[in-house]
């Protein structure tokens, strides 16, 4: 027998019970999305009794606590024999009473922790050595060695969602995971002026002084009203040309900014990065 349907009219808790009551044997293959990413899985059931799991890179039990976080998409289930090694060995009642107490914790994590888009690197100012973590904690902080998103660890760890966002919410109260610093500077919103050089000025008014090199150039466009998106359009400079320019002729007074002492400290060191 094949049941298929969409999650909003029939909840994933309702399938699986009507399937281990049935003691259906088969696979049931859910895609869908949780929290707007795109997600599949499929659940193994033998006589009622689910006995795997696979969800993205994960097996058994943590990919059906992953599965089971689905919150819109469709369903099949396909009557068929089963020839896989058992995986899952919680009888179908404590397996769900286990998800549902998951699904609950993690929405209490999720409140606790910042957006998932939120780009987070651990902190280089702790000592982790000091800390007393599992190894699975240290598994996870060892995820943002190279700064991602909370959402990109999630995917990438081999733990279960519940168990990665618990580790997550530790490591920064610990505060051995820290937001990564912003490396975007929207040069649209930097307006900068020129320090007034009455002989130079008059110089350059007159003709008898072109500039000679790119910043120059730059000096030259900067009238106050120009953004630093406005000149680097104008002279085809790059990013990180216009950037390079907009130091130097700060550290040489030439001009100033609206702009905070923070943001000149970060694109500094966006300029040596890069």
């Amino acid at each position: 027998m094949g049941i298929e349907g969409n999650i909003k009219d029939f909840p994933l808790i309702d399938v699986l019970n009507l399937l281990s009551f049935g003691n259906k044997t088969g696979v049931l293959v859910i895609t869908g999305k949780k929290n707007q990413e795109k997600i599949s899985g499929e659940v193994y059931f033998i006589e009622g009794k689910i006995v795997d799991a696979i969800c993205e890179n994960k097996k058994g039990e943590e990919a059906f606590y992953s599965i089971f976080l689905i919150d819109e998409g469709n369903f099949v289930f396909k009557s068929q024999n089963i020839n896989l090694t058992t995986r899952i060995q919680k009888s179908f009642d404590n397996l769900l009473l286990e998800a549902i107490r998951k699904a609950d914790e993690i929405k209490v994590l999720y409140s606790k922790i910042p957006d998932l888009s939120t780009v987070l690197e651990t902190n280089p100012n702790i000592e982790a050595s000091e800390i007393r973590l599992s190894s699975d904690e240290w598994q996870v902080l060892n995820l943002f060695k190279e700064k991602k998103t909370i959402k990109d660890a999630i995917k990438l760890s081999p733990f279960s969602e519940f168990e990665t966002l618990k580790a997550i919410y530790l490591l920064l109260s610990f505060n051995l995971l820290t937001k990564a610093e912003e490396l975007e500077i929207d040069i649209s919103k930097i307006i900068p002026k020129r320090v007034i050089t009455p002989v130079k000025d008059a110089l350059s008014i007159l003709g008898l002084s072109q500039p000679r090199n790119i910043c120059e150039k730059v000096l030259f466009k900067i009238d106050g009203s120009k953004s630093l998106q406005d000149i680097a359009n104008e002279l085809k400079l790059s990013h990180k040309e216009i950037l390079n320019c907009f130091i130097k002729l700060l550290k040489e007074t030439k001009i100033i900014a609206n702009i905070s002492l923070e943001k000149i400290k970060l694109i500094e060191k966006i300029t040596k990065e890069e």
